[in-house]
């Protein structure tokens, strides 16, 4: 059983067996020792992973009763997702088919028969590399159903469900293009790998879909017959992160902007009975607020969505705090945040919004801003800001600015062409689209999709859109906070942003660093270094009135 540590994944095959994923004893023996890591995949640092492990994995059947256990199949590239038929005769699971769809992001949905001393021969489902996840076996196992973007590679499109037939050549988009069906709404108390479908119903006629739609999202199912609608299951301001079940009833984690998740009970008429109460005496001590949503016009796409949270006892000057969200495909809304409740028991007004690139919009909104960061994406912030400054009581309050990640970004480009913020915190941000290329873990295919192209191929599609490259008229006081080991926007970025304000000295600035942190500081990071982190945040906007 030596062989079975560490265990990357495992899952009942029946009542008898597990199926079990293990690199077994295999590791590289220089970087244990301390010596050069030998690095040949571009990818070979993952955010919140560390170094990616490059060692083949295999596929074991244990005997749950302790028996010996027997290696199936020995795979180049570890799963990245995977299901077991109904009947445990059959294994599906996503990996790259090599470095090169590795080093982008892709992977296959292969299939096998499982025998009781191999593998079967193993089947590429759909023929195509795509960015899938949560594959899930019909219950007839004639179909594997998942999840990839609605083109099946676009890093910002929307999510759609898929489904496919072993040998059925390529897959079937199953619901609405415009549909978000994956978690897409932010938050920082939550953190991990949730189940959030797509689950199969009994009869294998429909899918139960989680469905984020302007900010909320909630639990719908897709029946599978041509041209058959999405039928809603719950409605709300609120947001369902996670789910299991089938189209009888679903178990859900569903959250408020004034209450973190909880489990709920939820049947397809829309009946629901809460199963949890964990957060419920914290919320009636806190008294979290809650929330107003409020939209702008804009005169070249329709409307742009944002809310406000009104502090209880807001402070004397009625300054208010403007939250540009990560991503940039994710959206802010009727989830839980602590961040904005800090702000807001502090007296801040908290202003958030999704602009161009935001999703659970459609597709029109959430690719707008392509090939051109910083524009029309910019412009929504600062349309926001102007809507929400005629609609307050004090339309001459300060407003401070902070972000994270593209709400960084966003961040740094804003005080790179505007002095009108009091004061900024600027959060693993994104400064020089270059180095990113180069440095981040998804810098290469985000930078060439997203941004414009390789470095050496347009290097000024990539500086015109970096936030450095206006750095020398930045006046605005910036804090900048990043994580030491974020490989997802590295330290670097931070670096650079902080030495080019220092040098240039018209802006008051500060860098902490925090150790030992990943890109997810907010959500994962150990609990002090997550209050120090809120606590600067509202002692810089109260040092800076």
């Amino acid at each position: 059983m030596a062989r079975l540590a560490p265990v990357l994944a495992h899952a009942w095959l029946d009542a008898h067996d597990l199926l079990v994923v293990t690199r077994g004893d295999r590791v590289d023996e220089d970087a244990k020792r301390g010596l050069g890591r030998t690095v040949d995949r571009r990818r070979h640092r993952i955010d919140g992973a560390g170094f990616a492990p490059t060692e083949p994995v295999d596929l074991l059947r244990v005997p749950a009763d302790g028996g010996a256990a027997t290696v199936l199949a020995t795979l180049d590239h570890a799963p990245t997702g995977w299901a077991i038929a109904p009947q445990g005769a059959r294994v599906a699971w996503l990996a790259p088919a090599d470095d090169a769809e590795h080093d982008e992001g892709l992977v296959r949905l292969w299939a096998a028969d499982v025998g009781a001393t191999h593998l079967g021969p193993i089947e590429d489902l759909t023929g195509l590399a795509l960015r899938a996840q949560a594959p899930a076996w019909a219950p007839s196992g004639d179909r594997v159903a998942f999840l990839a973007p609605n083109d099946g590679r676009g890093l910002g499109r929307p999510t759609s469900a898929w489904c496919t037939r072993p040998g059925g050549g390529a897959p079937d988009r199953v619901s609405d293009g415009d549909l978000e069906a994956a978690p897409s709404a932010g938050g920082d108390a939550r953190y991990g790998a949730y189940p959030a479908g797509p689950a199969w119903a009994r009869d294998g006629a429909a899918l139960v879909l989680l469905a984020n739609r302007a900010g909320r999202s909630g639990l719908a199912r897709q029946p599978l017959a041509p041209g058959a609608a999405l039928e809603t299951w719950t409605e709300g301001d609120r947001v369902a992160t996670a789910f299991d079940g089938d189209a009888r009833w679903a178990l859900a984690v569903i959250e408020t902007p004034t209450a973190p998740g909880e489990l709920v009970l939820v049947a397809p008429s829309g009946a629901e009975a809460r199963v949890s109460a964990l957060n419920d005496a914290w919320a009636a001590r806190h008294r979290p607020r809650s929330i107003e949503e409020r939209t702008v016009a804009r005169p070249d796409s329709g409307e742009v969505a944002y809310g406000w949270m009104a502090p209880r006892h807001p402070r004397r000057d009625r300054a208010i705090v403007v939250e540009v969200h990560g991503g940039p495909h994710t959206n802010d809304g009727w989830g839980f945040r602590f961040e904005f409740q800090r702000l807001a028991a502090a007296g801040y007004a908290v202003l958030w919004l999704n602009p161009r690139g935001s999703s659970s919009y459609g597709e029109a909104h959430a690719t707008a801003m392509l090939r051109g960061y910083g524009g029309i994406d910019a412009d929504d912030v600062l349309a926001v800001v102007d809507d929400a400054l005629a609609r307050h009581a004090r339309p001459h309050a300060p407003v401070h600015l902070t972000g994270g990640s593209y709400g960084g970004f966003m961040t740094n480009r804003l005080v790179g062409h505007t002095d009108r913020f009091r004061s900024a915190v600027t959060q693993h941000s994104i400064c020089n689209w270059v180095s990113f290329y180069g440095t981040s873990d998804i810098g290469p295919f985000f930078g060439e999709d997203e941004v414009g192209d390789a470095p050496w191929r347009d290097l000024d599609a990539l500086w015109r859109q970096s936030p450095l490259a206006y750095v020398e008229r930045v006046v605005t006081p910036t804090l900048v906070l990043h994580s030491e080991t974020d490989h997802r926007c590295p330290i670097e970025q931070a670096e650079q942003w902080f030495g080019a304000l220092k040098r240039l000295g018209k802006a008051e600035t500060r860098l902490v660093r925090f150790p030992d942190e990943s890109h997810d500081l907010s959500r994962s990071g150990r609990p002090d270094r997550r209050m120090q982190r809120l606590d600067l945040i509202v002692d810089w906007f109260r040092t800076h009135p």
